[in-house]
């Protein structure tokens, strides 16, 4: 993880459905682990051969529920974050029928936090892709 403090979205505040079309725009969405109090908006900056590069910005909801477009939120401290997948069969794991039908059809990241090589490369990266958001923001 590589935090990327911004004061062009650090501490911003907004209602959920006046920003949700605008950043899925830009290639922001929430992730699939949000919860009704706080998730996070991700970017995908880089997806290569099973490792991705996410530009990650939590939200905290302050009032009503994220699955709401009048949830009024608070935006964090950016960062990014490196996931490596498995890109194949998991010849460790245990064939069945659940994976035949394609509910287990995902294996869990090899890491879901790998070390960020180039870092002066992806802090510049994440830098301007938290900076596209701040035309939303005046």
């Amino acid at each position: 993880m590589l935090s990327i403090p911004s004061t062009f979205i650090e501490g911003k505040r907004a209602f959920y459905g006046e920003v949700r079309e605008d950043f899925e725009s830009l290639g922001f969405v929430i992730n699939g682990n949000w919860e009704y109090h706080k998730a996070f908006f991700d970017n995908i900056l880089s997806q290569h051969e099973g490792v991705t590069i996410y530009l990650r910005i939590p939200i905290y909801v302050l009032q009503g529920q994220l699955d709401r477009d009048d949830a009024f939120f608070e935006f964090g401290e950016p960062f990014l974050l490196k996931h490596v997948m498995h890109t194949g069969i998991d010849p460790d794991s245990d064939f069945s029928v659940m994976e035949v039908i394609g509910l287990s059809q995902f294996q869990p990241p090899l890491d879901p936090d790998d070390k960020i090589e180039n870092v002066d490369k992806w802090r510049h990266a994440g830098k301007t892709s938290v900076e596209r958001l701040a035309t939303f923001f005046g």
